[in-house]
């Protein structure tokens, strides 16, 4: 199982938390649950049990996942939960909606959605398109162990014009199932977009870990996350 996704968004003097999270590969599915006062006001399920079938990887699943905490996170931004009496209109039950649905059996992890979350989604993406923001990739490819060493390059770049972005904040965190956060690195890029990463994974025996590297700027933030493994 993948390390979940846990947000809090602040909309109309209203806090939701959104959580998602992968069942694993024995119950193939992503959930995504949105509470508000500690009550649960909608979840989404999507079953990717068809493409498990023909092998995918923890990166697709990651994908599938994150995309989906995004569409939760952009129904909220839109009002699509805001009041009980749109509750009726959009077909829900008793406060609550559930969506649930598989992706088709050729489908990459792009999330289907009823007609109005549809349109909140192309509506969300086509505005983050049109803005120029910050864009963060990693140049060379390195798997996590814990207790070993790190050495990652990184750049980012303006959405739009692909120009670097300098002096843009970089910091490694390291999260886990079984410790507080802990921020392993910080440092700032140079005047192409890059930035060289050199830090030390913390070793630990049990739970999952995942590094989380994110960017911050005037024009926006962005982030990558890696699951941590540890050796055999």
């Amino acid at each position: 199982m993948i390390t979940g996704f846990n947000t809090d968004i602040k909309h109309n003097d209203k806090v939701y938390h959104i959580q998602t999270e992968d069942k694993g590969l024995q119950n193939p599915y992503i959930e995504s649950l949105v509470y508000v006062g500690g009550e649960i006001l909608a979840s989404k399920k999507t079953s990717y049990a068809e493409q498990a079938k023909t092998g995918i990887d923890e990166k697709w699943i990651g994908g599938l996942m994150e995309q989906q905490h995004r569409t939760m996170i952009a129904a909220i931004k839109r009002g699509r939960f805001d009041a009980p009496a749109d509750a009726t209109k959009a077909g829900l039950r008793g406060g609550k909606t559930t969506i649930s649905q598989p992706l088709p059996p050729s489908a990459s992890p792009e999330i289907d959605e009823d007609r109005t979350l549809d349109q909140v989604i192309i509506d969300y993406l086509a505005s983050e398109a049109e803005v120029e923001h910050l864009e963060l990739s990693l140049l060379n490819q390195t798997e996590f162990f814990a207790g070993s060493p790190i050495e990652l390059r990184v750049a980012t770049k303006k959405s739009l014009s692909q120009q670097p972005v300098t002096a843009a904040s970089i910091e490694v965190r390291v999260i886990s199932t079984i410790e507080p956060p802990r921020v392993i690195y910080r440092g700032k890029t140079a005047a192409d977009g890059t930035a060289m990463i050199r830090c030390t994974i913390p070793a630990f025996r049990e739970g999952t870990a995942a590094v989380i590297i994110s960017a911050q700027s005037p024009i926006g933030n962005d982030e990558v996350k890696q699951l941590v493994k540890r050796r055999k």
